[in-house]
């Protein structure tokens, strides 16, 4: 939580043009759609990006400096999540590295029992 007691969340989005299409533009819109319904919708601050190389993952996180990642896009069952390369296919990136990226930046990372990967 920053100083003014506000929950910043990251949402990264994916959808590799070699892979399944995803809503994930409606994800989004859902997920704006709860967050100004809420009571305390004050407390959030929203921001999103879209169609994201793993290179930018830790801009993205420095830029923004969230308390909450959400990631939207494709999986595997080895848990690796699939952001897209240059040519917009999918590049896994595996758990291991987001986990050490993650904790280098701040971010605590739940215990992998407690992570939900829908596939």
């Amino acid at each position: 939580m920053n100083s003014n007691g506000q929950i910043k969340i990251l949402f990264l989005a994916a959808n590799p043009s070699d892979a399944a299409r995803l809503r994930l533009g409606q994800e989004l819109r859902d997920i704006r759609e709860r967050l100004q319904l809420a009571k305390e919708r004050d407390r959030f601050i929203l921001e999103s990006r879209e169609s994201v190389p793993p290179g930018d993952i830790s801009q993205a996180i420095f830029d923004v400096e969230p308390q909450v990642v959400h990631f939207s896009g494709h999986g595997s069952n080895t848990g690796e999540l699939c952001f897209e390369d240059l040519l917009g296919q999918h590049q896994p990136v595996q758990p291991d590295a987001l986990a050490a990226l993650f904790e280098l930046v701040g971010i605590t990372v739940p215990k992998r029992e407690n992570c939900t990967l829908r596939l």
